[in-house]
């Protein structure tokens, strides 16, 4: 039959894939109006069409056609099934009489009444053919059933067609009804099955729909007409592919129940145990032997539930778990983990089924312990966090040893920060606690100092050293690094001790003998104390190279985020970027909110360098935002800092005067976060003209520096901003100067945005003539370095100088590239109070508008290497032309590109070739 001649058919019928079995009733029928009584036991699987089979034909027959429905809640009520029927066929009195005593002494059958009650039904067929339904008849009641054996027996040449329908199991060949009838030539069965995928083609109209919803319902209608009903409330998407919805949940929990009860208990173990369901284990846990699970599995199989052994959708099993009781679920997701355990399963896959235990009664859950531990372990490794806290967390509450819970409760500390620091702070009474009492081993009070720090417990850190310190024997890797980075974080409590020259690179590559954290510290300790230095630029990079997101109870930022400040303490803000921006896309590709914050917070700061002021202002904001302030514990410092000093430089002080209203921990001025607080504050307090308050900000942290033997300028130069405040006061011009020449002394010859920034103030303190050309070495270094803002502020003033001098056409030259250099790094005061300047070289009166010319925004540096990669130089050509390294030539393109918006040489403007003859 062609899908035209099915669709008519199904027209006709309101059926689709029934003509078969609708014909036979059809002919049986005619059989029962001819005076030939004719029996029908209609059989399928469950919710596979047989009811609406029996009660469309019903519709057809008209008011000859009686039903009634068997349900398992009746089968204690006698003569229930045929006291329906013989009452709406309208029976005598004495038959109902006969029917309420029946009901009343609810003994068996007696030969008489079944007589007597046949008899009753063929009286009523004499004038006219009766067609009978009886639907679920595997649920009649015991007495009703035997009437009906005894009306089969006697229909000969009655004029009824009895229509019988149940549901097909294993075990209805053996049943006496089936028994009976196969007994008898005018007793026919006809088969219902799950409609096919042409037949659901037609249902769904079209092929690839109808082959979805075969994957789904395996054919059974009733699912496939939910799946349609859902697919046409789903608003405007409705013609799209099938997907389950809460119709299609609640009719495939209605075809489980439909079952007996032990197909049930099957298809909840079954959805409890999911991809490790075998026939052993479900009758496991359903109590049931392995006949009876497999005789469970084919019949929700044969109606299209299942499909090899297992649920069709996700869909399917989560709607058998919601409808179980919640105790029940708990008590059997707990037995499946026993079970797993038992067999010798992994950790991993009997600790999901403990986690969907919660609730569910915990009693001697000691054995899960080890399980806990270890699934913790292995969902760190893959940086699902929430999963190994839930671990811990169970872990923690099932262990009855005293030290054993406090370390899982160690772990926990550890585990809990990297998703929630807060919240991780709340635990650290009980394990200090327990660090008193002995409980915790080195290992696990070594992992107390970092939270312990970072909440602002320094007391209880140092209690937590001393016990370290004094267990001690010969100092190990883990040792060594604690001491060092407390050195470089937390100076009060480290011990006075240089790191180890050349240990880590004598170790060979990245990771050596010592591991990338010991590496890192020791990098950033150099900086710190040494100033920049190669080699430890070279082992940041390394550590950087190998960092990964976690390896097990190790946290890839501890490793992570010192290698990137040695990295920006050195000066190389080039390569600091450009690995932040890594770890940033990883850390919110992988959705770790609290590695953002951190990695922002770094970034905020090289951009604060660079003097991208909007960019250190927008990482800075992200920064608080991914983790609130008491969530960053003392290193709330970093990203405030940079909040205040952006919007100090952009002349938003009141912005930043709300930013220091932030409460902060006073332990935060014991460690390193709080110099650029104290720095950016000063800076702010210097911009409102509170000159003594911002040089006890400046002082302030020249002397923790000095105190703690981290005195670079690479950290905080306080140096210059001390001196800056004495300039701005204008009473102390000789301390300044002090200062600044001190600063210089201590810098050498290298390149650094320090260097420029106290070159440009030296220039204050010298007599006219000599400023430009401190000012010109001052806006040459910084340059060079790529401190935006710096830059704008050295031309600013070189543009003054020169104007002191009456050089106005150079004073005007400068004072245009300095404006458009404060607009390009978003300092709006800063280029506001250059406008004035920005006069024509023979009319004063008169403002320009910023030139539109993209290669104007570049500095001097920028242009002439630009121009030579524009005819197709190489870096190491131009680097020998200009007597620079590759490095920096590379970083001067990169902000080239950026600046003139191109990704290639061969995108460089043409008019960067009238720029050649400077740079021959």
């Amino acid at each position: 039959m062609t899908g035209t001649d099915r669709r008519a058919e199904a027209g006709c019928t309101g059926l689709i894939e029934r003509d078969a079995q609708w014909a036979d009733l059809t002919a049986l029928l005619s059989d029962a109006v001819a005076g030939s009584g004719r029996v029908a036991l209609v059989t399928g699987p469950v919710a596979c069409g047989r009811t609406e089979l029996l009660h469309r034909f019903g519709e057809r027959c008209g008011e000859r056609f009686v039903s009634a429905t068997c349900s398992a809640l009746e089968r204690d009520l006698p003569f229930g099934v045929a006291g329906q029927l013989l009452h709406a066929l309208g029976a005598p009195a004495e038959v109902r009489d006969l029917l309420d005593a029946a009901a009343r002494t609810a003994g068996p059958a007696t030969a008489h009444q079944l007589h007597t009650l046949c008899l009753a039904l063929l009286d009523l067929a004499a004038d006219s053919p009766l067609v009978i339904g009886v639907d679920d008849v595997q649920h009649a009641d015991p007495q009703s059933l035997h009437w009906l054996l005894s009306l089969v027996r006697r229909l000969g040449r009655a004029g009824i067609l009895l229509l019988l329908a149940r549901t097909a199991s294993p075990g209805v060949a053996h049943s006496p009804l089936h028994t009976e009838l196969s007994r008898h030539p005018h007793c026919h069965e006809i088969g219902v099955a799950p409609l096919s995928e042409a037949g659901m083609t037609d249902l769904f109209g079209g092929a690839d729909a109808g082959r979805e919803a075969m994957a789904l319902t395996g054919g059974n209608p009733l699912l496939a007409r939910c799946l349609l009903a859902d697919r046409r409330t789903a608003g405007p998407d409705a013609d799209g592919a099938p997907a389950p919805g809460p119709g299609f949940r609640r009719a495939l929990v209605s075809c489980v129940h439909r079952c007996e009860p032990y197909v049930v208990a099957v298809a909840r173990a079954l959805a409890v145990t999911g991809a490790h369901a075998t026939v052993g284990r479900l009758g496991r846990l359903a109590g049931l032997d392995v006949e009876a699970v497999r005789s469970a599995l084919d019949l929700l199989t044969d109606a299209g539930l299942l499909a090899d052994g297992r649920f069709r959708t996700d869909a399917a099993r989560t709607a058998v778990l919601d409808d179980m009781p919640a105790d029940e679920r708990g008590r059997t997701h707990r037995s499946a983990a026993l079970l797993l355990h038992d067999e010798g399963a992994p950790a991993t896959e009997v600790a999901p089924y403990l986690l969907r235990a919660d609730g569910a009664d915990r009693a001697d859950e000691s054995w899960a312990v080890p399980v806990f531990e270890e699934a913790a372990e292995h969902a760190l490794r893959e940086e699902r966090i929430d999963t190994a806290l839930r671990c811990l967390e169970r872990a923690h509450r099932a262990c009855p040893e005293a030290h054993r819970r406090a370390a899982i409760a160690a772990k926990l500390v550890r585990v809990e920060s990297r998703v929630n620091p807060a919240a991780a702070g709340r635990r650290l009474t009980t394990v200090t606690d327990a660090m008193r009492a002995g409980r915790l081993s080195d290992r696990d009070v070594r992992s107390l100092v970092p939270p312990l720090l970072w909440h602002g417990r320094v007391d209880e850190a140092a209690e937590a050293m001393e016990r370290l310190r004094r267990a001690r024997h010969q100092p190990g890797t883990a040792d060594r690094t604690t001491e060092l980075w407390l050195a470089c974080t937390h100076p009060p409590l480290a011990r006075r001790t240089r790191p180890p020259a050349g240990t880590d690179r004598d170790s060979g590559p990245a990771g050596g003998t010592t591991g990338p954290a010991l590496r890192a510290v020791t990098a950033l300790t150099t900086v710190l104390t040494q100033g920049p230095d190669e080699h430890a630029v070279t082992d940041a990079e390394h550590v950087l190279q190998v960092a990964r997101p976690s390896d097990g109870m190790s946290w890839g930022p501890q490793t992570a985020l010192p290698a990137l400040h040695a990295l920006v303490h050195a000066g190389r803000l080039d390569l600091a970027r450009s690995w932040c921006d890594k770890l940033l896309d990883d850390a919110r590709a992988r959705d770790l909110a609290v590695a953002q914050a951190l990695y922002a917070g770094v970034r905020g700061d090289i951009a604060l360098r660079e003097g991208d002021l909007a960019g250190a202002h927008a990482h800075a904001r992200d920064a608080l935002t991914l983790m609130p302030p008491g969530g960053w514990g003392v290193a709330v410092g970093v990203p405030l800092g940079v909040l205040v000093e952006t919007a100090t430089k952009q002349g938003r002080h009141e912005e930043a005067a709300a930013h220091l209203t932030q409460p902060v921990p006073d332990a935060m001025f014991q460690s390193r976060y709080g110099l650029p607080y104290l720095h950016a504050r000063g800076h702010h307090y210097l911009a409102t003209d509170r000159h003594y308050a911002a040089l006890a900000d400046f002082l302030s942290c020249g002397e923790l520096m000095t105190e703690w033997g981290i005195d670079q300028s690479v950290l905080v130069p306080w140096r210059t901003s001390a001196a800056e405040a004495w300039l701005r006061h204008g009473k102390n011009r000789d301390e300044a100067k002090r200062l600044l020449g001190e600063q210089l002394a201590r810098l050498g010859p290298e390149t650094s945005r320090t260097r420029g920034v106290a070159l440009r103030l030296l220039a204050a303190t010298t007599a006219p003539q000599h400023r430009p050309r401190l000012l010109d070495e001052a806006v040459a270094v910084l340059e060079e370095c790529g401190d935006q803002y710096e830059l704008a502020r050295a031309l600013g003033d070189l543009s003054n100088a020169h104007q002191a001098l009456r050089e106005h056409r150079r004073a005007w030259s400068v004072a245009r590239r300095a404006w458009h250099v404060a607009n390009v790094c978003d300092a709006t005061a800063l280029r506001d109070e250059l406008l004035p300047s920005r006069r024509g070289p023979d009319d004063e009166s008169s403002e320009e508008q910023p030139p539109t010319d993209p290669i104007s925004r570049l500095t001097d540096a920028e242009r002439r290497v630009a121009a030579l990669a524009a005819v197709g130089l190489t870096n190491r050509e131009i680097a020998g032309k200009l007597f620079i390294t590759p490095s920096t030539i590379e970083q001067h393109l990169t902000r080239v590109y950026r600046k003139l918006n191109v990704k290639y040489r061969k995108d460089l403007p043409t008019g960067l070739h009238s720029h050649l003859p400077d740079t021959a």
